[in-house]
């Protein structure tokens, strides 16, 4: 990316999080007292000073721990560090120097990169801060990221260090235009592998450890020209079995990822199947009216397991497609609300379907932004009508006199009848499954707003 790097480095608990959010100036990483909640690189876009830059909160370092989790936050660290033009090392200035800052400090001096020294959680200038300079990095600049004391000072330090603005920097703002992708599921469905696949390097941590991922992490990323934010969210669990807050805290980031994007992509496990708690996430994003994806994920295990049965290719062909035949089958029956979505089997190891996903997620992009004049839209409702009269209760029928698309994202259609009541859920059914094979219109939820005619009338004489 164009835009200067600032890594947020430390030892688990000082408070980096707090920080990050202090300087984006929005609450985006999850803050708590317990040590290691940032599991990934949260990236956010900050102005320092009117210059626009890319920070990154970083895992806490713990050389003390040495399990498969540790190591892979070890190495996202080093990931951001690599990445960063600036890196801010903060300590505890409460609890003082410990080893581990110290063996912190001797991996940032090996970097090379420019570093801001600062002690967070000083609210007072009597705080004793001497022993911090047996780290060899100068007095520390005391900060503190709850109450933003001396926040303006580290701004301006960081700004100091930063390297000269490129011309890139200075162009127009080319990502608010971006689609943004939420990326969602259940814990451990395969939600950051498909995006490490989608974007080729290992930028999420990916771990067979369910609920690995805990913030909503967008990246920005370019595809055949077009720009797309991938939002990489926390697995959702039901209610019943989310125990800590911090738990909770991740599961609103999650529906909090689908609110604000463009297109979802729910991930579903191939192996485990369609679970309830699937379909509660789809329905939120289809109430939402967001257009949505149904990714089956881990399809090589799937195959793998027809391979071992299966002698010949050509029976392994037939056999897959009436396996991805049924399974498609149990989607529609499970998800029926979510008709209108489309379904790929990936696999992120393999590469399988992958930049397919891009594919969809920019096919119903646009066809969440598709609009039908007045015109067009009342002939095709004529015609339905003509194929199948409306419903009727007792004498009274219902009519539909006029209809109208005043919105997008998702389309959203206006019917004027003489009786809202007379409209069954079973009619409009029809009307929106005529609609879509008549427009080939698919991909997207659809908004029916149903209102009566003296309601247009008053419009109109207004």
């Amino acid at each position: 990316m164009p835009k200067p790097v600032v890594a947020i480095v430390g030892k688990p608990n000082v408070g980096k999080s707090a920080l990050f959010n202090r300087l984006a100036g929005r609450r985006i990483a999850i803050v708590d007292e317990t040590p290691g909640v940032t599991r990934d690189r949260v990236m956010a876009e900050a102005d320092l000073l009117g210059r626009t830059v890319i920070l990154f909160d970083t895992p806490g370092i713990d050389y003390a721990l040495d399990d498969q989790l540790s190591r892979c936050l070890l190495d996202q660290v080093k990931i951001a560090i690599d990445d960063a033009d600036v890196i801010v090392f903060l300590v505890d200035g409460l609890e003082g120097l410990t080893r581990t800052d110290l063996e912190i400090a001797e991996m940032l001096r090996k970097s090379g990169k420019p570093i801001v020294f600062a002690a967070n959680k000083i609210d007072t200038s009597s705080t004793p801060m001497a022993e911090f300079w047996e780290l060899r990095m100068g007095a520390p600049l005391p900060i503190s990221a709850l109450h933003g004391r001396n926040v303006d000072k580290l701004k301006a330090a960081i700004s100091e260090k930063l390297p000269p603005p490129t011309p890139d920097e200075l162009l127009p703002e080319e990502w608010t235009e971006a689609i943004k992708v939420a990326i969602v599921g259940r814990p451990n469905a395969g939600k950051s592998s498909l995006l490490n696949a989608l974007l080729g390097e290992e930028r999420v941590i990916v771990s067979p450890i369910p609920g690995t991922t805990r913030d909503a992490i967008d990246t920005p990323f370019e595809w055949q020209g077009h720009k797309f934010i991938l939002i990489d969210t926390a697995g959702i669990r039901r209610k019943s079995q989310i125990r800590a807050p911090l738990e909770y805290y991740a599961m609103v980031r999650a529906f909090g990822a689908i609110d604000r994007c463009d297109v979802v992509v729910l991930v579903i496990d191939g192996v485990e199947g369609v679970t309830h708690q699937d379909a509660r996430i789809g329905g939120y994003a289809h109430e939402q009216g967001k257009p949505t994806i149904l990714v089956v994920s881990k399809w090589d295990l799937v195959r793998g397991k027809l391979e071992e049965e299966t002698a010949n290719p050509a029976q392994l062909r037939r056999r897959e497609k009436l396996l991805q035949s049924d399974f498609a089958n149990f989607l529609q029956k499970e998800l029926w609300f979510l008709s209108y979505a489309p379904v790929l089997y990936t696999s992120a190891t393999k590469r399988w379907n992958v930049e397919a996903v891009l594919e969809k997620a920019l096919y119903c992009y646009e066809q969440s932004r598709k609009r039908i004049t007045t015109g067009v839209l009342n002939r095709a409702i004529r015609q339905i009508i003509g194929e199948h009269p409306p419903p009727s209760e007792g004498k009274r029928q219902l009519k539909i006199y006029y209809a109208t698309q005043p919105e997008v994202a998702p389309p959203t259609f206006v019917l004027f009848v003489n009786d809202p009541e007379l409209m069954t859920d079973g009619y409009l059914r029809f009307l929106e499954k005529r609609f879509r094979a008549m427009f080939q219109w698919d991909g997207t939820p659809f908004k029916w707003v149903i209102r009566s005619s003296h309601e247009r009338a008053v419009a109109i004489a207004t």
